[in-house]
């Protein structure tokens, strides 16, 4: 494990066909890696590069601070992951069994979801800022709930 904190960058790091290539600290070996946030939701300067088995092959812990080609690499490849469908309007939300079944149009179209246990799958982020997961694992962006139409609001106040 190698901690990345300096501008000199992560070595090797490079992309081809469509995947994230790092070489390991130590070593002539390059890995595909994926990348995630260490604090997906407060820091997203600091991430962990993780090779096909989950292990740690280095933590940048400031993106920032990156030379552009290797912060540009990283930033496409955290995109690609999290990327966020932002909730535009509630058109409804129906409860069942304590399941929540919402319809909501995006930024990417309509779409429809259903969220279990807002307690543990809604994250506050400010105080009219939050993300809801689905429950498949998708998150939806609501950035500012005050922005939204009063039905929208009213929908979310009587859901979470």
């Amino acid at each position: 494990m190698a901690r990345i904190d300096d501008p000199v960058g992560v070595p090797g790091l490079s992309s081809r066909s469509g995947r994230l290539w790092a070489t390991r600290p130590g070593s002539e070996e390059e890995v595909a890696v994926t990348v995630r946030y260490l604090r997906p939701l407060t820091a997203q300067t600091e991430v962990v590069l993780l090779d096909e088995k989950g292990a740690e092959v280095a933590t940048v812990l400031d993106k920032d601070a990156l030379p552009s080609d290797q912060r540009r690499l990283l930033e496409e490849a955290l995109k690609e992951r999290y990327h966020l469908v932002t909730v535009l309007r509630v058109n409804d939300v129906d409860v069942l069994f304590g399941t929540r079944y919402w319809s909501v149009e995006t930024d990417r179209g309509p779409r429809w979801f259903a969220l279990r246990e807002p307690g543990k799958n809604v994250t506050w982020l400010g105080e009219r800022h939050l993300v809801l997961r689905d429950t498949a694992g998708n998150r939806y962006e609501i950035p500012d709930i005050a922005a939204l139409d009063a039905r929208s609001r009213k929908w979310i106040a009587g859901s979470l």
